[in-house]
This record gives C-alpha cells, sequence and structure tokens, in this order.
C-alpha cells in the first residue's frame, strides 16, 4: 500500500514539472517574439536622427528639402517607418560628398547602402538590411 501511495505521488510531482516546464516554454516563446518585434523598430529613429544630423552639419537647410515623408509598413505584424527625404543642393555642394557620410552611418548602425543614380544627375542613397528598406535619401543638384 506504501508503495502504491509513494508511485501515485510521483507521477504527480512530475506531471507538475512538466506542467511547469510548459509554462516555462509559453513565456520564454513569447518573450522572444516580442524581442524581436521590438528590434525591427529599434534603428527607425536614431538613423533618421543621424542622418537629419550629418545633412545638416553638411550644409543642408530647411528650405533645400523638397519633400519628405514618412511611409509605415507592417513587417512580421510589426508595424514600422520609412523615411523618405528628396533634398535639392545648393550650387556648392555635390551628391557625391555624401556618400562617405552615409557609408559610415549605415555602417554604425549596421545596415547596407545602395546607391542609384539616375539620368537627370540626382543619387538615391537607400538603408536597408535584408528584412526592410529603412530610410531612402535622394540628392538633386537641379
Amino acid at each position: 500500500m506504501a508503495k502504491e501511495t509513494k508511485k501515485k505521488k510521483s507521477r504527480f510531482l512530475i506531471k507538475i514539472y512538466l506542467f511547469i516546464l510548459f509554462i516555462a516554454g509559453i513565456v520564454l516563446g513569447f518573450s522572444y517574439l516580442s524581442a524581436n518585434k521590438a528590434n525591427l523598430t529599434a534603428i527607425d529613429v536614431d538613423l533618421d536622427n543621424n542622418l537629419v544630423t550629418a545633412l545638416t552639419s553638411n550644409g543642408i537647410e530647411q528650405e533645400n528639402v523638397v519633400s519628405q515623408f514618412v511611409k509605415e509598413v507592417k513587417i512580421s505584424g510589426v508595424l514600422c517607418n520609412e523615411y523618405y527625404k528628396t533634398i535639392k543642393l545648393p550650387d556648392n555642394k555635390k551628391p557625391e560628398n555624401f556618400e562617405p557620410i552615409f557609408k559610415t552611418i549605415a555602417r554604425n548602425f549596421k545596415i547596407d547602402l545602395s546607391k542609384t543614380k539616375y539620368k537627370d544627375g540626382s543619387i538615391q542613397y537607400s538603408f536597408y538590411d535584408k528584412k526592410r528598406t529603412y530610410s531612402v535619401v535622394t540628392l538633386t543638384s537641379k
């Protein structure tokens, strides 16, 4: 009789232990998902602030900004921002002069930078990674 009671108690303890492990797994899974979502939006504002600082410190003023807007995109169920800027450069500035600055910013944020030249002489720089585009800056001299 005593052996049977011990077996029941040990089975009950094993069930409780497995239940606790199951709950812990669920909690860890949700924390991983929320951390992944936070990583998608962590760069947005900081990158845009760094770009604005770099542009203003190199002689770009508000009157040089032709257009700027923010596009909201849903990626993996998370709402993210993409920043777009079109800037008309002053006569003494060339679009190519900003490339080293943009490369440094991209390297600091551990993202990629692409450069597209257009026939009208404008150059578009895109800051992106494999998941999304963060910011697009178009520099025109006209």
